[in-house]
């Protein structure tokens, strides 16, 4: 039933119950009378064709989006023309995929166009060309330097993302760098974060972050999980901006300083995205300023299902090395002039809800709008406590998407840690991401050796079983005897002793399940062999922090994921795609909801997915709802 609308309007009071039970049972969710069904249409980025040239084998691959806005008027009426030099490639529209390999002779500038109704729209710009096989970013002089996070986001309104880097130099005696470059390899700016960034003051307990480090990997940026920068365009102006914490001492593109009464002052900067200049700031909450500077996430979030909306999730440590955390959301909005404050949420430790190390904004329950989902518990779009998982504690990754494609709804995986004494009851569970109700829960070894026997450290969520329907979870627990060890499937439970990596899910090659990331290879699960094969493995790049590429997602092309590494002597960046031919067309991934917002958090970097079921079964995908700006 996946992309498929699953409402039922009830109409009467004689029939609801029977028309409940009857929708229950087909697998659609009741709509009470007097209830729209039409959800809100957000406001998106207006993204170009995002064509690209690779070559492959005896040719060049091209490889280009369907828009999700013109997925959602036109449907499969909508095909598509390849040209080279101005000359027609293709004999029929090319409809299967948004993919063309070109084997003609010589060199060209490519561009498509789309067909609607046997009539072609304008071209699109010319192909991205990835001559080397990918797409190499020169990073400006800073020796000693290192890429940690990347945030995309079309700076200039072109249609094209830009990609926004923090990075870092690891030590107390020098700044963090934010910086912009398009994905031709020009800098566009850098904005140094200055003393405040790697000098820790006030604070009262361990990990203090210094009240301007972004991207935390170490002590100096916090708890190892911060990011404090995300990148979007808040004021639906066809631009993006830059969110990011200063303090005093950080210095923009025009050399504009900070200045402040205390340099424990912390503030919420935006940016302008194509400039690197200040915008406007604003002071972060003073709820927890007794407790030193705040680390924790940005993210962006349609609490309205219309319009973005910052979210700040500000994190003090108190007492000693392992003290307790203190958790404060704040959401902003952001109208071009003036960045305002929406609504603030101190989440209550009593409640029993614990932090995990990045959030997730996602519309858990289908009405349009976001909730903010962070651990073991979510908030809802207008800042009250939805709920806590009932028995789960901390764990590092969850994951929330349509995991199920029987089942209405939204699903999240989650691991449990074990440590310091604090023992998890379970070491995961799969839960109704609506209302955190555990579906199937793991089970820890009967006679444990030690705490750390308990613990869960990783784990993660893929379609990588194509012999059973729906998704499949793992850990990186590695005892096969452990009870919770495996892989298990949504509806079918164990599928396998043995598991295979577990940082990130991709979708790389030409079906619809998903490959791993991990480091920087890619790697294809054989359900027959237990085991894994690297399909792609690209020389000369490293990964950074936790195993992780500074970021990897659907950037440009087709709906499959791009990797973006770092040379491993620290001087550029390669975006790299893939050239395997598909024959399956989804409109781009940036385009859908919730994958384009789990770019906006970076954290402890975890798998993105979509909110509709994408995955072996899927057959079509529905049509989203969604506008562009009006400038």
């Amino acid at each position: 039933m996946s992309g498929v609308d699953r409402r039922i309007v009830i109409k009467g009071a004689a029939t609801a119950a029977a028309v409940t039970a009857v929708a229950l049972l087909a697998g659609f969710t009741p709509v009470p009378a007097g209830h729209t069904t039409e959800t809100p249409r957000r406001i998106v980025e207006n993204l170009d064709r995002g064509l690209v040239a690779t070559p492959s084998g005896a040719g060049t691959f091209l490889s280009w989006r369907l828009l999700g806005t013109e997925y959602a008027r036109y449907g499969d009426a909508i095909a598509f023309n390849v040209y080279k030099n101005g000359h027609r490639l293709n004999r029929e529209p090319v409809r299967r995929s948004t993919t063309y390999q070109d084997d003609t002779r010589g060199t060209g500038t490519y561009t498509v166009r789309a067909v609607v109704d046997g009539h072609e729209r304008r071209p699109s710009p010319a192909a991205l060309r990835f001559t080397d096989g990918y797409a190499e970013i020169p990073l400006a002089a800073a020796d000693g330097y290192t890429v940690q996070h990347a945030w995309p986001g079309d700076l200039d309104g072109d249609g094209r993302y830009e990609l926004v880097v923090s990075r870092l130099s690891g030590t107390r005696d020098r700044p963090d760098l934010l910086e912009a470059y398009t994905l031709t390899g020009e800098r566009l700016w850098r904005v140094d974060l200055g003393p405040g960034s790697y000098t820790q003051v006030g604070g009262n307990g361990a990990n203090d972050p210094a009240p301007a480090a972004i991207s935390g990997s170490t002590a100096i940026g916090g708890y190892r999980n911060d990011d404090n920068v995300t990148v979007y365009d808040l004021d639906s102006d066809g631009r993006a901006e830059v969110l990011a914490h200063t303090a005093a001492g950080t210095t923009f593109a025009d050399g504009a300083q900070v200045t402040a009464d205390s340099p424990a002052n912390q503030f919420v900067s935006v940016i302008d995205g194509a400039r690197g200049t200040e915008r406007t700031r604003q002071p972060v909450p003073d709820d927890l300023t007794a407790d030193g500077p705040s680390g924790g996430h940005f993210g962006v979030a349609y609490l309205d299902g219309v319009h973005p909306s910052l979210v700040t999730k500000l994190v003090t440590r108190v007492g000693a090395r392992r003290g307790s955390f203190r958790v404060l959301f704040q959401t902003w909005d952001f109208d071009g002039t003036d960045l305002t404050r929406r609504w603030k949420h101190l989440v209550d430790p009593t409640t029993g809800a614990t932090s995990f190390h990045q959030i997730r904004t996602v519309d858990v329950d289908g009405d349009g709008r976001d909730e903010i989902a962070d651990g073991n518990y979510v908030v809802n779009s207008d800042g009250t406590l939805r709920y806590v998982v009932d028995g789960a504690i901390h764990g590092d990754r969850f994951d929330i998407a349509d995991l199920d494609p029987d089942r209405p709804g939204l699903e999240g995986f989650a691991i449990q840690q074990s440590e310091l004494g604090i023992v998890s009851a379970f070491p995961w569970y799969y839960y109704d991401a609506d209302t955190g109700e555990r579906l199937v829960t793991g089970s820890h070894p009967t006679s444990p050796v030690s705490d750390a026997d308990l613990d869960t450290g990783r784990g993660n969520a893929a379609d990588i079983d194509p012999n059973h329907r729906g998704y499949e979870y793992w850990t990186s627990t590695a005892d096969v005897t452990r009870p919770g060890a495996g892989v298990f499937n949504v509806r079918d439970g164990k599928v396998s002793t043995t598991t295979p990596s577990v940082n990130f899910r991709i979708w790389w090659d030409g079906d619809k399940a998903s490959e791993l990331l991990d480091f920087t290879r890619v790697e294809k699960w054989d359900p027959a062999t237990e085991s894994s094969a690297t399909v792609f493995d690209p020389a000369g790049v490293v990964s950074g922090a936790r195993n992780a590429t500074p970021f990897y997602g659907d950037l440009l092309g087709d709906w499959r994921e791009e990797i973006l590494a770092e040379t491993a002597d620290h001087t550029a960046l390669r975006l790299y795609t893939s050239t395997v031919p598909t024959g399956t067309r989804v409109y781009t991934l940036a385009q859908n909801p919730a994958y384009r917002l789990g770019w906006t958090v970076r954290g402890y970097l975890q798998s993105t997915y979509t909110d509709y079921y994408l995955g072996t079964e899927t057959r079509r995908v529905p049509e989203p709802h969604l506008t562009t700006p009006a400038h």
